[in-house]
């Protein structure tokens, strides 16, 4: 018993290089999704975290550098999840706006994931990301179904200039 506990104790009590260097790596897979601009709250949370951590760890405090580390580590991967949902619904909405279409509820679902992740609401913030972008993907095909009606339309005016093979082609166009 005396043994186990000596083990414990003394692998407790060491350097937490494994801990600090996926912490470091976490952070890095955060940074590289936009974590700071997606999940400012949060990110800002990790980075705070992890300047603790490795000051624990240059004053040899080593049981709470590994505490910090491993709460770093947790909040830059979800951090990262977040980041990675809020900016596949933000590239969405992107693409909708570049094309004038109007899609109030993948803004509104948006802005909704935005306050979520202000209050620290981790899986409120994926679901209504996941949402928006959901919605979003359904409104960007609209829109792009519309525009090509459109330009079907254009291209339906000038067809008595069209060859053979582009009337097969507008045909095959009207009917998808």
């Amino acid at each position: 018993v005396v043994l186990i506990i000596t083990v414990v104790v003394v692998g407790c009590a060491g350097v937490p290089t494994q801990e600090m260097s996926n912490a470091r790596q976490a952070i890095k897979a955060a940074r590289d999704v936009k974590a700071k601009d997606y999940v400012p709250t949060l990110w800002g949370k990790a980075e705070q975290n992890l300047i603790q951590a490795e000051q624990h760890l240059q004053a040899s405090q080593f049981f709470h550098a590994r505490l910090v580390a491993i709460l770093v580590k947790e909040q830059a991967v979800n951090a990262h999840n977040m980041a990675v949902a809020i900016g596949r619904a933000n590239r969405v909405w992107q693409a909708i706006n570049a094309m004038n279409y109007s899609a109030t509820p993948v803004h509104t679902l948006l802005k909704q994931a935005q306050e979520a992740e202000r209050e620290g609401d981790i899986d409120k913030t994926i679901a209504f990301a996941d949402e928006a972008y959901r919605h979003g993907k359904i409104a960007l095909n609209q829109a792009q179904l519309e525009h090509a009606k459109i330009l079907i339309d254009k291209v339906k005016a000038l067809q008595a200039e069209l060859r053979p093979k582009e009337l097969v082609t507008l045909n095959l166009a009207e009917t998808a």
